[in-house]
């Protein structure tokens, strides 16, 4: 019996040496390998950024087997743990190496917050990472100008125009003075929105531009729009005292220039043909304030005079010329 036992032990023992051998001997894969037994970080931890930011570098973490083998595809899980961010992708698997990132965007909260890294399956297998908000930039913040309206458009010199503007910001209603000009003339007004009246003194193109001063919690920043100012239109109407006249009989040319503007202003010359091409000028008179002006004569030739009023304009007003009165001049004793 006792040798019995001793040759099934050496048979066993062959039996078993001949398994290894065919399996490769050290090579041998043990059920454990590749089940991932530890998880550590590799890079990431102890990061700042403001609130609600990303941080620059991603997390890193690298899972290994009990032998301290790569374990690859494996599922890692990044978990928020404090501070109310967010991780993405929120659950990634390990490559050949072991390894698995994942970006951290920290919450609004500032100071410390934290992310765990999970073996999906098996939370036991963790690892922490540690990242600072720091509070975020508390300077002005920026704005945006716009004028959004100029009435009347076009506008004539000197005439008042109504510019209506707005000052926005993403970060709260901005408060403070706006000021509205064309280079010449300026008028105030305050923030967030609202309006106020400048009056070119002259004819031309011009840029309106609104000016927002800024505050201590909103940046400066302007506006503009561009603004045309063209000359009032008139218009010339001219009479004759005595027509027909005879010869040295007193004549009385009696002008009237008008304007949908405002009454005109400046100088009318009385001629004889044309305003482009007169033959003779019998003199020029001022407007009155009532847009009038008359000469009288007494050197009236005899025979046919085309009368016309030129009104020569100013920088608000256009020129014109009036209506031609045919002025006729009998010799004295003739009808």
């Amino acid at each position: 019996m006792r040798t019995a036992h001793t040759a099934s032990l050496a048979t066993a023992a062959g039996f078993c040496t001949a398994v290894l051998l065919a399996c490769g001997g050290s090579d041998l894969t043990l059920p454990s390998e590749g089940r991932p037994a530890a998880l550590a970080v590799v890079d990431g931890n102890g990061q700042t950024a403001a609130s609600g930011q990303p941080l620059p570098n991603p997390l890193v973490v690298r899972a290994t087997d009990g032998a301290g083998r790569p374990a690859p595809q494996i599922r890692v899980a990044f978990v928020v743990t404090a501070g109310g961010g967010s991780t993405s992708p929120d659950t990634a698997t390990t490559d050949s190496d072991g390894r698995a990132s994942a970006r951290w965007t920290l919450g609004s909260a500032t100071g410390a917050q934290g992310v765990e890294a999970r073996v999906v399956g098996s939370d036991a297998i963790k690892a922490t990472f540690q990242g600072t908000a720091s509070p975020v930039n508390s300077g002005p913040k920026r704005t945006t100008t716009q004028i959004t309206s100029a009435d009347p458009s076009p506008s004539f010199p000197t005439q008042s125009i109504v510019v209506v503007f707005q000052v926005t910001s993403s970060g709260g209603t901005p408060s403070g003075t706006v000021t509205v000009s064309d280079g010449s003339v300026s008028c105030t007004a305050s923030a967030p929105g609202g309006q106020c009246s400048v009056a070119p003194a002259t004819a031309g193109g011009k840029t309106l531009t609104a000016r927002y001063a800024g505050s201590s919690d909103f940046s400066p920043s302007s506006g503009s729009a561009d603004h045309e100012v063209v000359k009032a239109g008139t218009s010339a109407s001219l009479t004759s005292s005595n027509n027909p006249s005879q010869r040295d009989e007193e004549v009385t040319f009696s002008v009237s220039v008008t304007s949908s503007f405002k009454t005109p202003t400046g100088t009318v010359q009385f001629v004889e043909g044309s305003c482009d091409n007169p033959t003779r000028t019998w003199g020029a008179e001022s407007l009155d304030d009532s847009g009038q002006a008359n000469l009288s004569t007494r050197n009236l030739s005899s025979g046919s005079h085309l009368m016309v009023a030129c009104y020569l304009g100013t920088g608000t007003f256009a020129a014109s010329a009036s209506n031609i009165v045919e002025q006729k001049v009998s010799k004295k004793g003739q009808d």
